[in-house]
């Protein structure tokens, strides 16, 4: 039984009777204090990992947890834990954010450990355990801050370092681990969890769910649910899936059951054929749950969802249809990228979710050939990554982390926006087969193991001619973006010459190689001409000879990335005619540079407020119409003098009422 000693819990089980009165009067341990652990601060350390890391290996926990109906009663837990020490030399440190309360017995084979809990952990002393095979059982009252306890159910959501919030483990992602877990809940519940189901047992009123050991996965990923839920069931591909659901509403769940099971069979057989590797976790089941933190998150053999993501209505616009399969196919994606192969600190995690981003496009892209797929990338991607680059808080794509109770700091749009962005370029720069084939050999040689981006830097740079090392080092390791203008020289009608320059902003000196087309128009009408530029210039040989154009646009294609300085000539001829443009990407390329230009200080806000009416008024490409009208929004209340909206608002208010009467679509009627 713990004991308070300060700041810490202090347990010596041997002479707890006889201490017993005197650590009452005295408020302190009278044997001698259990020497200082490596890195005991709050959260986990990047130190006290790598130590762990260094020392402990093979884990493995067998877990049961008694949860009362009530949430406001506790649960209590009783857990094994294995694992192999290197070193018995040091204390070991196990990760619980708990009270010292909450721990009420630690044991080995030789019996009762001394412990203390502090600083969110539970220290055991150098020399409590031996090197080699070990098995320490806790008992203890599980934390409720990651298990989600609601009326009638609970869920666990352990990412990014919230397990040892419920439970004492080694919380970080490169040791792996295998669980075995049992729940003893209330007899009309239904429980899941990541393994299979070995036995349920009932008798007064309490049923024992008893499941099978998982795979290796780090504690982020070990998951379970419990509660009043429902079950649907089905088999595809010779593989029986089950999901578990609180709709009440029946005709809902049945107008998108067959759907949801659909969807993820065939992101399951193109992830197998992609990978060359069968889905490693054998259980393949999913939980929708009311409210979820977000979309999906990906625990193998038991993906949880927010339910409202997966069960549409029958309003929903084919946009909400392109969602749904696009976050079944990003959440099965990561049972290879993320799952089966785990980054080793949280400073990779962008790439599991950049790889589920990249696979999930690839799945469902073909299943919606009417949607313009490489405009909805650009607008997705590009102006929430500029946002930032473009900003004095710019940032790494791979960020330096200290300790994982910081990791959600590392989350957002330079991950989920710029680093797709990144990806296709890698792609596009060594070329679909080698990504793939290096993919393969990544998966396979890290096979539930953990590998980072260096790995697989190591891996594809060995495979390609491009020094993909110091390509790696300025889009991925340095945050910003170059600043990219053309140059264009003509006589007699035809273009001379075109020059692409890049320069750093920072004054840096980096270059950023990168593919990209720039298109040179007359009217309406353009060509495009692919450019490499791979040092400070390159000059766009295909165009000289051709017709002298009316406008020159850097980026053409959606994948440069940059701050694109137009010509005098070209900007002002697309603010005035980009509506009329024929082709929809060359349209969104042009707005957002228009938009950086507006930023910049070379185009006049109601310069621009004049072409984004334009657009507004005859865009037939909904997602790029939204687009337009939400920075039309932006300058209209933010970049717009007090005067130059009352002399616009009237144009802008008649504008909106006529396209509100006359478009269809959904989601475009909601944005004008």
């Amino acid at each position: 039984m713990a004991r308070h000693a300060g700041p810490a819990a202090y347990n010596d089980p041997m002479r707890r009777h006889l201490l017993f009165p005197v650590l009452l009067g005295a408020g302190i341990a009278c044997q001698p204090p259990v020497e200082p652990a490596p890195d005991v601060v709050p959260g986990v350390s990047l130190d006290l990992a790598r130590h762990r890391a260094r020392t402990v290996s093979d884990v493995r926990y067998e877990i049961t947890l008694d949860i009362p109906a009530d949430p406001g009663e506790p649960i209590r837990g009783h857990e094994t834990v294995r694992f192999r020490l290197t070193s018995a030399a040091d204390p070991l440190v196990l990760d619980f954010a708990a009270p010292a309360s909450s721990v009420l017995a630690v044991r080995a084979a030789a019996g009762d450990l001394a412990y203390r809990v502090e600083s969110s952990h539970v220290v055991l002393p150098a020399g409590a355990l031996t090197e080699g095979e070990n098995a320490v059982e806790i008992d203890f009252v599980a934390g409720d801050g990651s298990l989600n306890r609601r009326d009638g159910y609970l869920y666990t959501l352990f990412v990014p370092d919230r397990a040892h919030h419920a439970f004492p483990c080694f919380d970080q992602p490169d040791r792996k681990a295998r669980f075995r877990l049992a729940l003893k809940v209330p007899a009309a519940w239904q429980a899941v969890a990541g393994g299979a189901l070995v036995e349920r047992t009932a008798g007064d009123g309490v049923a024992t769910w008893s499941f099978a050991e998982t795979g290796p996965i780090p504690t982020y990923l070990f998951a379970f649910a419990a509660g009043e839920l429902q079950v649907e069931t089905a088999e595809r591909d010779g593989r029986t899936m089950s999901f578990y659901h609180r709709e009440t509403d029946a005709e809902k769940v049945r107008r998108n059951r067959e759907a949801i099971f659909d969807l993820h069979a065939t992101a399951l057989a193109w992830l197998e054929e992609y990978t060359g590797i069968a889905y490693p976790f054998g259980k393949f089941d999913f939980v929708l749950l009311p409210a979820f933190q977000y979309g999906g998150m990906e625990h193998p053999g038991s993906i949880f969802y927010r339910d409202a993501s997966l069960f549409l209505d029958e309003s929903a616009t084919q946009d909400d249809y392109l969602r749904r399969a696009s976050l079944i196919a990003h959440e099965t994606s990561h049972m290879w990228f993320g799952d089966l192969v785990t980054m080793r600190w949280f400073d990779d995690v962008w790439m599991k979710e950049v790889f589920a981003n990249f696979m999930a496009a690839k799945i469902v892209h073909p299943s919606f050939p009417e949607v313009d797929h490489e405009l909805r990338f650009l607008l997705a991607h590009f102006p929430g990554a500029y946002g930032v680059d473009r900003s004095a808080g710019t940032h790494p794509i791979r960020q330096e982390l200290k300790n994982l109770n910081e990791a959600g700091s590392l989350y957002g749009a330079i991950i989920y926006q710029k680093a797709p962005v990144v990806m296709r370029h890698l792609e596009v720069l060594i070329g679909e087969e080698t990504l793939r084939e290096g993919l393969r050999e990544y998966l396979s040689r890290h096979r539930f193991g953990n590998a980072s981006w260096d790995d697989l830097i190591s891996i594809l740079d060995r495979r390609s001619e491009v020094d993909l090392a110091s390509w790696s080092r300025v889009w991925v390791a340095e945050g910003g973006r170059p600043e990219i203008r053309t140059e264009l020289q003509a006589a007699d009608g035809k273009v001379s010459s075109l020059v692409l320059t890049q320069t750093d902003p920072s004054d840096g000196g980096r270059l950023w190689p990168q593919r990209l087309q720039v298109a040179l128009g007359r009217g309406d009408e353009a060509e495009s001409f692919p450019a490499d530029l791979e040092g400070e210039s390159a000059e766009v040989d295909a165009a000289r000879g051709r017709p002298a154009p009316d406008w020159v646009l850097p980026g053409s294609g959606g994948l440069g990335y940059a701050r694109f300085e137009l010509d005098d000539a070209s900007r002002a001829y697309l603010l005035e005619h980009l509506a009329g443009l024929r082709e929809a990407m060359w349209r969104g390329v042009g707005w957002l540079t228009l938009w950086d230009e507006m930023l910049e200080g070379r185009a006049a806000p109601a310069d621009l407020f004049e072409t984004a009416l334009a657009v507004a008024e005859a865009e037939p490409e909904a997602q790029l119409a939204e687009r337009v009208l939400g920075d039309l929004r932006a300058i209209f209340w933010r970049y717009l003098t007090a005067e130059e909206r009352e002399a616009r608002a009237g144009r802008l208010e008649e504008l909106l009422w006529r396209r509100l009467e006359a478009v269809g679509e959904t989601s475009l009627k909601a944005s004008f």
